[in-house]
């Protein structure tokens, strides 16, 4: 019965636009191809959005510091020195397709680790199974979801990893491996890391979005390979790292710091800890009364209960006020075990 009931929920989950209206949009998608040369992998997604690029550029530099264009036209500069490849080769590519400097093309790539507030959370049904939902909130949402697009990375013709950007964005802040693990990306926010940039590549930490790629692309990779990779790699801001496996307790939330993990949060049924929410704060602590999101994303989960939650119930919490605000972006359900379900939708 449950798994009747849970295939129902993924039949119900493709048409929640239809349910919601005009807040719940489908997400374009597209394929990338690896096979091809970076700089080719994105013209096809990018001659369709060039219209909206000088808008972002103005939109960016409105919500932006002011000294983060420096720092990225610097890196510009030097993009085989700081940017690893293929990702650089990608901006490359790009830069030619927007008809814009390569510190521009930086500025993208950056600037969504600058302000994103976020909700992720992990849930395992009574069957064991694990599903992953997330939004992803910014102060510029009414551009963001113009360009918010579903990309399957394709190598063969087989999709190797999925995710969900921002065109123009080559890393990732939620992806899904078929039949491994999901993930996504939430910001912590301990200062103005953007300021020590330059520095923090050049001592080897990675864009923690590149670093989710690099994870989801990996070949023979586990839930506990993909955790312990994502805990442990320097990368260039603290962030938060919600990962979901396919067996029971295959549920984590990691908090980063610069250089190694502060904390690794993990499912445990039998603890009763059968979901895990994460926002943007400490979990050991409380959220501000100013941005408590936490708190109702968790009454309204265990209103559901572990007997009843799905992707389609998931969406629903994701989607109770303010988890769902007039910042998100988009919401995504996504489950390692069912990839078949991965889909996004613009709020």
């Amino acid at each position: 019965m449950q798994a009747v009931a849970f295939l129902f929920s993924l039949v119900c989950l493709h048409f929640l636009q239809d349910a919601c209206g005009h807040d719940a949009q489908v997400a374009k998608r597209y394929t990338v191809n690896l096979d091809v040369e970076p700089e080719k992998r994105w013209v096809h997604v990018a001659k369709d959005y060039t219209a909206f690029i000088p808008e972002l550029r103005d939109a960016l530099l409105h919500y932006l510091p002011k000294d983060l264009l420096g720092v990225a036209e610097i890196v510009g500069a030097a993009l085989d020195s700081y940017i690893p490849q293929p990702y650089a080769r990608e901006m490359k590519g790009l830069s030619s397709a927007f008809n814009i400097s390569l510190g521009e093309t930086v500025l993208l790539n950056i600037a969504y680790d600058i302000s994103a507030f976020c909700t992720s959370i992990v849930a395992q049904t009574e069957n064991g199974t694990i599903i992953h939902g997330r939004n992803l909130d910014y102060s510029m949402a009414s551009f963001l979801r113009n360009i918010t697009v579903v990309v399957d990375f394709q190598s063969k013709g087989k999709t190797v990893y999925t995710g969900t950007t921002y065109v123009g964005y080559v890393g990732l802040l939620t992806g899904q491996r078929p039949n491994t693990f999901t993930v996504s990306l939430d910001e912590r926010n301990k200062g103005a890391w953007w300021m020590n940039l330059i520095a923090a590549v050049a001592e080897g930490a990675r864009f923690t979005s590149f670093l989710l790629r690099d994870t989801l692309a990996q070949d023979g990779i586990t839930f506990s390979a993909a955790v312990s990779k994502l805990a442990n790699t320097p990368v260039i801001a603290p962030s938060y790292l919600t990962v979901g496996g396919v067996g029971p307790n295959e549920g984590a939330v990691i908090t980063r710091g610069r250089t190694h993990a502060v904390d690794v949060w993990y499912l445990n049924v039998s603890d009763n800890r059968w979901f895990l929410v994460e926002t943007n704060y400490d979990h050991w602590t409380s959220p501000p009364p100013s941005d408590d999101r936490r708190d109702p994303a968790v009454a309204a989960i265990k209103k559901i209960g572990q007997a009843n939650i799905s992707p389609n119930e998931l969406f629903q919490v994701l989607s109770v006020h303010p988890v769902l605000n007039n910042g998100t972006t988009y919401t995504t359900v996504m489950s390692a075990s069912h990839p078949e379900i991965y889909q996004s939708w613009v709020r």
